[in-house]
């Protein structure tokens, strides 16, 4: 280990943590610097590294998202259609909420997805979130049908329900299944949302506090279709300040904005917008699959995807993998998705003992040895779609959760890619860092690509404060920014 990686895992208040390091070369697996390499580690979103590498081997990086409109029933001369017309989720996580002209996916250094995890740094994707929603709209309407007497009805049974760290994993998804609150500074401060839909009515109050001070911003529901936005924001905060309420109902909230944009595009439908979406009344899977199509909207490519959840460490996107890749095999359960995951690290040849995984997202069942971490990411550089998953993960000093943790001009800039991880909880009856991981690839200053991971585990907030939490997981993220720097300029950690 080299004076400089034990410097700073001896700093304050990291030597408080436990830490567990590998550095080995590419190439020839020859480790260079370790620390505790057998032990296991909360992984925190390096979990996404296990689940994206799985599902790229599963599906492939040109797989596609396509999303099926099809109709019941007949349809008259005059486009009037007797019968129903249903949307068939796919998986598609993003529906051309994010889609450029370019047809990639709009990836920002720090998504919507996390504004309410870390107040005041989140953007929202520059594209229309119902994108996808009114390209269907619109293919319904040009095939002619003009009125709906029947009902809209959303199909969500690809896989069966599940829900991930409280959030509904579903396979039909509208900007990401959130609500955008957007704030700016005032007196009193301005609140608008996005999308725009009769789905949600939206109750603010918001006060803006001095220059300097902390965001208090909290979105609630206290009854259905309502949403409440209390607290404060500075008078410096960048507008708009974003904050997000999660849908708790993701069909019924497709069905509503889809019935939204069919009559936006001239299509009647006779059913009411709100409720709940009637999805008892669907016909069997198969025989929806020999209905009719009425508009299909086409994704980019599953590489898009792998990017959009590498680079700001999407949870929802990560958790859409398992169930995508147990349906890729006749299966029908997150945890058969699971269990395709485990089987292809086991193909790789890693020691099944070394990882606990129990879903894609990283949270706290999730556990890795850094020995385990390093030889996925040296099997995965021998794989078909390693430029993929390599272009996936952030780039130091450059972009995605990486962008800001060291300079720009730092010499190590843009010669490392590596995923984060972070999970704050409880440690000994307080308030922790409970996990900070770093893991990918280094292009070293000598010439040798290499592959780490460094954990840091259970390192206390100095107080029971969650903003102080926030931003102690920052500054980690800067500490193990640091030591990867480190590594790229002395990868054999001589001394």
């Amino acid at each position: 280990m080299s004076a400089e990686l034990q410097k700073l895992m001896d700093a304050s208040p990291w030597a408080t943590g436990d830490w567990g390091v590998q550095v080995a070369d590419l190439k020839t697996g020859k480790v260079l610097q370790s620390k505790n390499t057998e032990s296991k580690f909360m992984t925190g979103s390096t979990a996404k590294t296990f689940a994206v590498g799985a599902a790229l081997d599963d599906l492939g990086s040109d797989h596609r998202f396509r999303t099926p409109i099809v109709h019941s029933g007949s349809i008259s001369e005059a486009g009037r259609l007797t019968g129903n017309l249903i949307m068939v989720g796919s998986g598609d996580l993003t529906l051309g909420g994010r889609t450029t002209a370019a047809g990639q996916l709009d990836v920002p250094d720090f998504d919507h997805y996390d504004a309410n995890a870390v107040p005041g740094m989140a953007t929202i994707p520059r594209e229309d979130p119902l994108a996808g929603i009114n390209d269907l709209a619109r293919q319904v309407a040009a095939s002619g049908i003009r009125q709906v007497d029947g009902n809209v009805i959303i199909d969500n049974r690809l896989w069966d329900p599940v829900s991930i760290g409280g959030t509904p994993v579903t396979p039909t998804v509208v900007n990401d299944n959130l609500i955008d609150l957007l704030i700016t500074p005032g007196n009193p401060a301005k609140v608008d949302s996005r999308p725009k839909t009769a789905a949600f009515t939206v109750d603010a109050n918001v006060t803006t506090t001095p220059v300097g001070t902390k965001p208090t911003v909290k979105t609630e529901s206290n009854a259905p279709g309502h949403i409440r936005v209390r607290g404060s924001v500075p008078a410096d905060a960048t507008a708009p300040f974003v904050a997000t309420f999660q849908v708790p109902d993701p069909a019924a909230f497709a069905r509503t904005v889809l019935i939204e944009a069919l009559e936006r595009n001239g299509v009647t439908v006779s059913a009411p917008a709100l409720g709940s979406n009637p999805g008892s009344d669907l016909p069997s899977s198969e025989e929806v699959k020999a209905l009719p199509v009425s508009a299909t909207y086409t994704s980019p490519p599953f590489r898009e995807y792998a990017k959009l959840i590498n680079k700001v460490s999407h949870n929802l996107g990560a958790n859409l993998l398992p169930p995508l890749m147990a349906v890729h095999h006749g299966k029908h359960t997150y945890a058969d998705g699971m269990r395709i995951e485990r089987n292809f690290l086991a193909g790789a040849g890693i020691d099944p003992n070394s990882f606990t995984l129990v879903d894609a997202q990283g949270l706290t069942g999730d556990k890795a040895t850094p020995a385990a971490q390093t030889e996925l990411l040296r099997h995965l550089s021998h794989s078909r779609d390693f430029s993929t998953f390599y272009d996936s993960m952030p780039s130091l000093g450059v972009d995605g959760s990486l962008a800001d943790v060291v300079a720009h001009t730092d010499p190590a800039a843009g010669h490392i890619r590596a995923k984060t991880g972070t999970l704050v909880g409880a440690f000994k009856g307080k308030l922790a860092l409970t996990t900070k991981a770093l893991a990918g690839y280094v292009d070293a200053k000598n010439g040798h690509r290499l592959v780490f991971a460094i954990y840091v585990n259970n390192v206390p907030v100095p107080s029971n404060s969650v903003s102080d939490a926030i931003d102690l997981a920052l500054k980690a993220n800067k500490q193990l920014g640091s030591m990867a720097a480190s590594i790229y300029q002395n990868p054999e950690g001589r001394n």
